[in-house]
């Protein structure tokens, strides 16, 4: 997929808010940083620290908590990306919003796809990441590429989806994620 064909594709999302979000979700943010390269456009993706508390070793994207400095929702996930990744703010432009998801652990999480201008150098914080990496994104929206199960936890049942790239399963909210934008890219 092209940048353009993303663009247009992305300008025909609305995110809307979900009426089955909990009022006492905290808001947080994650950005889907995009890359044009030689091979076409790349997701970046990072692995979390192993020594973390929570989903320690797990791949996600660079975001987290709004602080009450936060103008935005975007502006969490830009400067979560600036502490994670060391993504300088100014260097990634918005392209567009996906409808927020409620994570087990209690947030309400809005991404935001931004595009990268250049070729960053990441800084990373090893207190928080272990490693970043890109995939390219026509392999995450190829849904061929996702394993969906159907698992029971406290007597509820959920879908969980599963992304295996070179070794490592993406899976969780941001497998979650990935499958929300594939299937609003596809339409």
């Amino acid at each position: 997929m092209t940048l353009d064909e993303l663009k247009t594709r992305i300008n025909l999302l609305a995110p809307l808010p979900d009426p089955h979000l909990p009022l006492d979700a905290h808001p947080a943010a994650v950005l889907m940083p995009l890359l044009q390269t030689g091979q076409g456009l790349e997701l970046v993706l990072t692995r979390r620290n192993r020594l973390l508390r929570q989903h320690p070793g797990q791949v996600s994207f660079p975001g987290g908590r709004m602080d009450a400095s936060d103008a935005s929702l975007w502006h969490t996930a830009l400067r979560e990306s600036w502490e994670e990744i060391g993504l300088l703010p100014e260097l990634c432009q918005p392209l567009g919003q996906l409808q927020a998801q409620y994570t087990i652990s209690g947030f309400a999480l809005t991404p935001f796809v931004g595009l990268i201008e250049g070729q960053p150098r990441f800084t990373l914080n090893p207190s928080e990441v272990d490693e970043v990496f890109q995939v390219p994104l026509d392999y995450l929206l190829d849904l061929r590429h996702h394993h969906l199960f159907q698992l029971r936890r406290q007597g509820h049942t959920h879908e969980v989806v599963f992304i295996r790239w070179h070794g490592l399963w993406i899976w969780g909210i941001t497998a979650a994620v990935i499958h929300q934008f594939a299937q609003q890219i596809a339409r």
